[in-house]
């Protein structure tokens, strides 16, 4: 049988389960059947494609084929947005973009002009503010804006924002007073990132085996996980074998392993 008929006979089973399986009305059927090319093309573009569209995962595949087209459209539209109103509203959303896309220069001058008023302490705009500033190297200005937010909102609680000022303490070399903020966060920390980025400050500290066993520990998990767990973690996750490779590349190289 040729190629094509069998792709047309592929298409019509594929058009006819969804229609049969999701209710439509009886003529699809015949549609499909009577014009097996173009009735399938048909009910795919008037029913399967809007479907998939409206559902969680087709919207983000649309938006992830948009991002690569055309990674600032948001920005633009988000920029005039700004200009008609300028709001603490469109300020944040631009500099959320603006951090998404990595320009954290930008973003921490719009989430400082959105710290204005009733909402000069607002925690989700300094917690964003703190994020730019980490992401600009400025771990002291990070940890410094994270304790002032907690002094303004004592209530607020942010596993994100707590795992950011382990890592800024990381990074300023209080390595003491880091450690204590890890241990605080891996036991309620969804993902593996609170792991890795305290399995990184073990090895800041020299402290290589341990820092292995926490990467192992991490890659143990993710094995036994949910799929679902393994996409949604997969840059993490790749960042991790990558830390263990480099662990295990100065035993590799050794004289008496060559031996």
């Amino acid at each position: 049988m040729p190629l094509l008929a069998l792709l047309l006979i592929a298409c019509q089973i594929v058009c006819g389960l969804h229609a049969v399986r999701s209710g439509q009305e009886r003529y699809w059927l015949y549609l499909i059947i009577a014009l097996p090319g173009l009735g399938c093309l048909i009910y795919f573009l008037g029913i399967m494609l809007p479907d998939m569209l409206g559902s969680r995962s087709g919207r983000r595949a649309l938006n992830q084929l948009h991002d690569r087209l055309d990674p600032e459209r948001h920005l633009r539209a988000l920029r005039d947005a700004l200009e008609l109103s300028d709001t603490r509203e469109t300020r944040v959303l631009l500099a959320d973009e603006l951090l998404r896309l990595e320009q954290p220069a930008e973003a921490a001058r719009h989430y400082r002009a959105a710290l204005r008023g009733v909402h000069s302490h607002a925690p989700d705009i300094m917690l964003g503010l703190a994020q730019a500033q980490f992401a600009l190297d400025d771990a002291a200005g990070c940890r410094d804006t994270l304790d002032e937010l907690i002094r303004h909102n004592p209530q607020f609680r942010s596993a994100e924002g707590h795992l950011l000022y382990a890592r800024a303490l990381s990074r300023l070399g209080e390595l003491a007073k880091a450690e204590e903020e890890f241990h605080a966060l891996l036991g309620h920390f969804a993902g593996p990132e609170a792991r890795y980025h305290y399995a990184l400050l073990l090895r800041q500290a020299d402290r290589t085996d341990e820092a292995r066993s926490q990467l192992e520990q991490i890659e143990q998990y993710a094995r036994r996980a949910p799929k679902h767990y393994r996409n949604l973690h997969q840059a993490c996750l790749a960042l991790v074998r990558d830390e263990l490779k480099a662990l295990d590349a100065p035993q590799r190289q050794r004289p008496d392993a060559a031996a």
